[in-house]
Formats: structure tokens, sequence, C-alpha cells
């Protein structure tokens, strides 16, 4: 028997229906589990009559999981904040106490149950690292070692929130030895999901930015790491019921430019809306048109300037198994269509009058604005050339 924590989440709803296809009992929590829109792909699920049991739970309310973890086995934690553009002034209260305290809840909930004898947590890679730079560039591969410390409320605050709940599960955990903690760090997921409730998580939101053309004409030269959906499922799976897996596994299918990332779309549906980046924004205008281009901070983009960073997924290979990734190909034209059926994306095929608002209309209003800086920029150039040129002409 398992317990899933936030289930309704992106990462959590492959999880929860490998579990019961695997024929395992599944007590999932969730804030509302009398919202039909929240659970009804949860209880569509291939044995979810028999096997699942939908418990209310509160990252922030202490005792809130107690009665889902009860006579479970194993608990499988999820859910957290997932955001990369935050008000600084609320990093606290959306990013890092939400993440810290879920930790401490479900593993306060864990401690009173004397059947739970091993939880797998959900972390990141932006547990690992802020820039490539931190393990010595992009050429190195990081592995289960690599730790961030660089990352802080003001400078990658995602990335801070995640490693401080990362760094309070090991905490706890290390004070017993009844359960152990076992911890996957995937990269940027993509998928197919399950349900519809996520259209406001950040990697459908990215993929929604891109096929509305707001990477048309350009795209920031930022490199990410990615893994498919269906693969960290399968990780946490694995991890569960794996009876040497200990410590952290990072979860890595590939590595992507984010232009890269536009020209598969395209590619994957010639002749649809969706049109490849031919440029490469500057610098200093991807930074400054983050939130829009790609829907992250500044500091997001200058700490991931260059080639994607490059991770081992040795350990998990030898002790999971995970040997193999799907294709980023795959992962993105299964995530596409299953967001065009749910109504959560224009398909990139359809008639354009079937997304009013969105597709060129706001391509067009992107790539105005940024020729718009470009021409300010140039006349920012010739002016202090022009100041420097009479300068040198009075100084005869």
């Amino acid at each position: 028997m398992g317990n899933s924590g936030g289930a309704t989440g992106y990462v959590a709803g492959p999880i929860v229906a490998r579990l019961l296809a695997a024929g395992h009992t599944v007590h999932a929590t969730c804030r509302d589990p009398s919202s039909v829109k929240s659970v009804s792909a949860l209880r569509s699920l291939p044995g979810a009559p028999k096997r699942l049991r939908l418990f209310q739970a509160d990252l922030m309310k202490p005792g809130s999981y107690d009665e889902a973890v009860a006579g479970c086995d194993y608990v499988i934690h999820t859910a957290s904040p997932f955001a990369l553009l935050v008000d600084p002034k609320r990093v606290a209260e959306e990013l890092v106490e939400p993440a810290v305290r879920g930790v401490e809840n479900v593993i306060a909930a864990v401690n009173k149950s004397e059947t739970v004898r091993r939880v797998v947590m959900t972390s990141s890679i932006a547990a690992t690292y802020s820039t490539p730079r931190d393990h010595g560039g992009p050429d190195r591969a990081m592995d289960e070692q690599c730790w961030n410390t660089t990352a802080s409320p003001s400078f990658l605050p995602y990335s801070y929130s995640k490693t401080q709940a990362e760094r309070r599960a090991w905490e706890l955990a290390g004070q017993q030895s009844r359960w152990r903690l076992v911890v996957i760090n995937p990269g940027l997921v993509f998928g197919p999901p399950v349900g519809a409730t996520c259209a406001a998580n950040e990697s459908v939101a990215l993929l929604r930015r891109i096929c509305r053309g707001l990477m048309y004409p350009w795209a920031p030269n930022i490199g990410i790491a990615h893994v498919d959906i269906r693969d960290v499922a399968a990780a946490h799976c694995l991890a569960m019921v794996t009876e040497g897996a200990a410590g952290r596994y990072l979860v890595v299918g590939g590595g992507v430019r984010m232009r890269r990332l536009t020209q598969v779309l395209e590619r994957l549906y010639p002749g649809g809306s969706i049109r490849a980046s031919p440029l490469v924004a500057p610098r200093w205008i991807a930074a400054r048109l983050a939130p829009v281009l790609a829907g992250v901070g500044r500091d997001f983009i200058e700490a991931n300037w260059g080639p994607p960073p490059n991770f081992s997924t040795a350990k998990a290979a030898e002790e999971l198994g995970l040997r193999s990734w799907v294709p980023l190909e795959a992962s993105l034209y299964d995530m596409v269509e299953d967001l065009a059926d749910k109504g959560l994306l224009r398909h990139p095929l359809a008639p354009a009058a079937a997304e009013k608002g969105t597709g060129f209309g706001r391509r067009r209003w992107v790539t105005w604005v940024v020729v718009a800086m470009v021409l300010m920029a140039l006349m920012a150039v010739l002016t202090v050339f022009i100041w420097v040129l009479a300068a040198a002409v009075l100084a005869r």
C-alpha cells in the first residue's frame, strides 16, 4: 500500500496511474477530494474504483497527512510549489515555506505510522546547481554528490526552495532508523499529464508559449535538462520497491537549447502554426523579456545562458534499471496531442481561428517589442559614437 502526496499534480498523476496498474492500493492526497474537476481523471484510472482512496491534505497544515499515511508501507511525496517567476516579496510565502513545511508535515505523519518502510521524495536537479559553472562547467557531468550552494531567496528562489526542502528531508530522515529516504531529482519534465488540472504547471506553460509564437523570431540561448514524465513516474515507483535503492537519483533524459526546442516542435508539425525561432535573442534582450519569452526571471536566463547542463544518470541505470529514456521528440509530441485533446492548447494543425487572441497576434506583438528594443540599442550606440567623435573633434 502506498501514499502519493499531491496526487492531482503534474508529476503525481502518472505515478498514481503506474502504482494502480501494478496492483497497489493507493492513498492519494489533494486539497479537495470532492472537486469533480480536480479528481475525475484519477478516479477514472484503471483500478481506481477498488484501490484508490482520496484524502484531503494541505502542505501547510500539521496533521493533515496523518490519516492518509496511516497503514501505508511506502510514501511518495511529490507536492511542492513550482514557479520560476515569483514576486521577490512573496518568495518565502509562495515557495520556501510550503516546500519545507510540506516536507516536515509529511515526515511527521510518517513518524506517527509504524508501517512505513520507505519515503520517496520528489526533488529536482535545481537542488544540485544554479549554473553549470558551479561544478566545473557544462562539460563536466554532475552527479548525486552535487548540491546547490549558490541559490538564495533573491537568486533563483525556486532552486533555493527545492534545496532547502531536500536538505530538511535528509535532516529529518537522519533522526530515525525505521524508514529509509530516497530522493528523485528530475530535470524539466515534459510529457502527457493525467487530467486537465495542470494548466498552470511551468512545463505546460513553456510549451504553450512556444506553440503560441512567443519565442518567434527570437529564443533565449539557454540550455535545459529535460526528462519525460513517464520516466519520472517509473523512477519513483522503482525507487519505492527496489530493495537496495538509497540516496539521491538524477533522472535526466538529455539536454537541449531553447532554440532547438522550437525547431523540434516545428518539425513535428510541418505546415502547422509552430515556427522555429530562426534567431537567438541577444543576452540583454532575453534577460529583459524573460517573463514574456519563457515565463522565467532574469536570474534564470543569466544562470542558464549557454549549453545545457550535463548530468550522469549512471546511478539510476545501475540501481534502478533506468537505462533508456523517452526521446524528446516523443515526449513533446505526446504532450502536445494530450493538451490539445484536453482543450489546454490549440492543436498546431488546427485553423488559426480556433484560439482567438493568441498565436500570430501575440507573436507579432513580441516581435515588434524586440525590434523596438534593438533599434533603441542601436540608437544608444550611435549616440555614444557621435558624442565620442564630437569630443575628439573639439579636443583638437
